[in-house]
């Protein structure tokens, strides 16, 4: 039988999405710089979620201002360990992608 391309589970924050979104929210930190400049927009960020739920290889991946770009990097960096995917009862690396909303 052949392995499948695809982990048979996604990666997931812990609570699921609806928890996410509260994390995010309660711990997004504005860029002063951005906001004074009435910068807004959704940077997604994609990520290896590791077997072990840490994140790793984080990369942006809608370009829309440095100053959001490295808060969103630093808020997924904050994040606490997610469930990992899972292929066949084994959890193993996999991509994650998150839109975070910068919204004044």
């Amino acid at each position: 039988m052949a392995m499948p391309l695809f982990a048979a589970t996604e990666p997931a924050f812990p609570g699921g999405e609806e928890a996410m979104n509260k994390y995010i929210s309660e711990n997004l930190q504005y860029p002063a710089m951005a906001k004074e400049n009435g910068v807004e927009g959704i940077v997604n960020v994609a990520f290896t979620v590791k077997s072990d739920g840490s994140i790793g290889s984080i990369k942006i991946v809608r370009m829309i201002d440095p100053d959001l770009e490295q808060e969103a990097i630093r808020l997924v960096k904050s994040m606490p360990k997610w469930t990992p995917a899972d292929d066949g009862g084994n959890p193993v690396d996999a991509t994650a992608t998150v839109a975070i909303p910068f919204i004044l």
